[in-house]
């Protein structure tokens, strides 16, 4: 019986503000209310680092990558707040490895400071300045990243051999050759 009664309650709460909507027109002929609010801006919400998989498929395809083994998420990488990724394989010629995009709001600096990466030499790519890294427990060269710094953060194009694949080439040249093939499609 209670929760009628509420029930009543909200029904003629409604009806009323839908009434009050209507109370603004005399005699038949719509009287235009004055509006005196001022527009709301809406507060920006949280920054979104660049997502890689927007790059599009034809340079995916021109820097000689397979554009149809496309991995958002690889590796769980979204659930690490603030990063996005992308991964492809190496096509036909390049199929010995895969190349990931990752893209965060982090800054280089911030990132050369995890234990995960080894910081190599810094390199210059479409005037760019650039900062090598090799995983930090890798015992031999099997592959490489590039770091590149952003008005927002970074982007790190990191290319690793796959399985057992023997390496075909070397996998720094090959990982800044995607980066400049990628940097117009890249945030500055």
């Amino acid at each position: 019986m209670r929760v009628m009664s509420g029930r009543r309650i909200a029904v003629a709460c409604s009806a009323v503000l839908l009434l009050t909507g209507c109370a603004g027109s005399t005699n038949g002929s719509p009287v235009a209310s004055e509006d005196t609010s001022t527009s709301a801006v809406a507060a920006p919400g949280p920054r979104e680092p660049f997502d890689p998989c927007t790059i599009p498929k034809s340079a995916v395809t021109a820097s000689g990558l397979d554009v149809s083994t496309e991995r958002p998420d690889f590796a769980g990488i979204t659930t690490y707040p603030g990063w996005k990724g992308c991964t492809w394989d190496g096509a036909a010629l390049n199929g010995w490895y895969y190349v990931a995009v990752l893209s965060s709001l982090e800054s280089i600096d911030e990132l050369l400071l995890s234990p995960s990466f080894v910081r190599g030499a810094e390199v210059s790519l479409m005037g760019r300045t650039a900062v090598q890294l090799r995983h930090a427990d890798e015992l031999k060269s099997l592959g490489c990243a590039v770091a590149l710094g952003t008005a927002d953060g970074l982007i790190v194009l990191d290319l690793q051999k796959k399985g057992s694949r023997d390496l075909e080439g070397e996998p720094c040249a090959e990982v800044n050759r995607h980066a400049v093939d990628f940097d117009a499609y890249l945030p500055k």
